[in-house]
């Protein structure tokens, strides 16, 4: 049998909910409604940490955040990690980077054999921060929404670019005669709000869902909401034309970036290719959108942690997977795929392959877990989701804690840790975090002194010399 090619797209700031195949009743996916009807639609993918870099990380190596220590966005990940790229290089194939993958540092390919195109956000190093230095309050409004408008950026010139570079890789007449990975990762709908007219004008000014919380919602955030809306000037009134347009800008994103899937999966069956290729689309992680009062990411909130996840391949089921999975599954699945010996490695996930052959659920973990310890916090934060549930777990001396019922209270409204009646679930799931961290006060001061040693280093090194 000949080994599968790998078409994997990973975009950037997608929300699962912000498609059509999960349900939005505006947001046009077209080639996502496609893609589940010949293949695997995972309506609880979570990403491991919803920020770029280590979200990115875990996903390139199977491993949490916690055990790979790519903390943030300014810690570089090691250049001898193995990743699946050089696994599938040792095992004789191609394995080739479109875009982004956001590989900080002076390795940026990190077992790609090259970048067919360029990633434009490791252009310009980002802000470094240290938990010891506390919340900074941010000076004015968050830029972008005061922004959003139709036209065209560098973010937008950057995906067609990666389109057009990838397109031409997948025609070229000699694609057939090895097998190949090739991951492409676009920039959208990360922000700016700033998407061509047609997209644009397809959702503004009407066509869009506003943020609606209950009344007295935005007092009653979590210690982490509020530093987040504090730090980056996210508790801001904009006026509402303003928040319409980052909201349009960002549904017509999501309907470019649905296209260039669409040209992706068409180029496959023009070049003969698609039969055997084993097509993966998920992203890094979501954005709030102004849901909560917050916008961008590093929350656990489900327009932040859940992701897509969809799978094509020859002899896989289609249909919906409703255990919750996470990107970190993604290394095995991709090996186990490859019909590479799984036991050689090291990694945290779980290989999907049996659930994309059967669909039978119960291989699968019965949770899923992501971590946060970047800027916005002080203190390692992580999620648990099992079933309904999900905990929002922070450490200190008096721990935080969040729990929501996700069938009764799927907008995450209703926080129950407090009720007495959920000890036991709380304490089960909390668990969970506590056994995968150890002693997470020494977690804390581990973090604390990597932040702090980068700190000095770029002071002597320069920033974006090494990080």
């Amino acid at each position: 049998m000949n080994k599968p090619n790998f078409l994997i797209i990973m975009s950037d700031e997608h929300s699962a909910q912000y498609s059509s195949v999960y349900g939005h009743p505006i947001i046009k996916t077209p080639n996502m409604d496609k893609m589940a009807k010949k293949g695997a639609t995972f309506t609880n993918n979570v990403c491991n940490s919803p920020l770029c870099v280590p979200s990115r990380a875990s996903f390139m190596t199977g491993q949490y955040v916690s055990n790979n220590e790519v903390w943030d966005n300014t810690k570089p990940m090691p250049s001898d990690k193995i990743t699946w790229p050089y696994i599938l290089r040792n095992n004789g194939y191609e394995a080739v980077l479109s875009g982004k993958m956001h590989l900080i540092g002076v390795d940026n390919l990190h077992g790609f054999e090259r970048n067919l195109s360029y990633d434009p956000h490791i252009d310009e190093p980002l802000p470094h921060y240290s938990w010891e230095e506390g919340i900074t309050k941010a000076s004015k409004p968050w830029n972008h929404i005061n922004e959003a408008r139709e036209g065209t950026s560098p973010m937008i010139e950057a995906d067609n670019k990666i389109e057009k570079e990838s397109i031409s890789f997948l025609s070229d007449k000699n694609r057939n005669k090895n097998p190949f990975a090739l991951c492409v990762g676009f920039i959208a709908p990360h922000f700016p709000f700033i998407v061509p007219e047609k997209y644009f004008n397809e959702y503004f000014p009407d066509n869009i869902i506003m943020p609606d919380p209950p009344p007295g919602h935005l007092n009653q955030l979590s210690n982490h909401s509020k530093r987040l809306r504090e730090m980056f000037g996210l508790d801001y009134n904009w006026n509402e034309i303003q928040i319409r347009k980052s909201i349009a800008a960002y549904y017509g994103l999501c309907t470019f970036l649905d296209e260039k899937i669409g040209n992706l999966i068409n180029a496959l069956k023009e070049n003969n290719l698609f039969d055997n290729t084993i097509i993966i689309y998920t992203s890094d992680h979501g954005d709030m959108l102004g849901e909560h009062g917050l916008w961008r990411k590093m929350s656990f909130y489900d327009q932040s942690v859940r992701v897509p996840l969809q799978i094509i391949g020859p002899k896989f089921i289609s249909g919906q997977v409703d255990k919750p999975v996470s990107n970190l599954d993604l290394f095995p699945t991709i090996l186990d795929a490859a019909n590479i010996d799984l036991d050689q490695y090291e990694y945290d996930g779980q290989s999907l392959i049996n659930v994309l052959t059967t669909g039978n659920e119960d291989s699968l973990d019965d949770y899923v877990i992501s971590e946060y310890f970047a800027h916005g916090t002080e203190n390692p934060i992580g999620m648990v989701q099992k079933n309904e549930w999900k905990l929002i777990y922070e450490h200190d001396k008096n721990p935080k804690v969040e729990l929501f019922n996700l069938n009764k209270d799927p907008h995450e409204y209703n926080n129950l840790s407090p009720n007495p009646e959920y000890h036991k679930i709380i304490k089960e799931l909390s668990g969970k975090l506590i056994n995968l961290w150890g002693d997470p006060e020494k977690l804390r001061k581990k973090i604390i002194y990597d932040q702090n040693s980068r700190k000095i280093i770029r002071k002597f090194a320069g920033t974006g010399n090494f990080f």
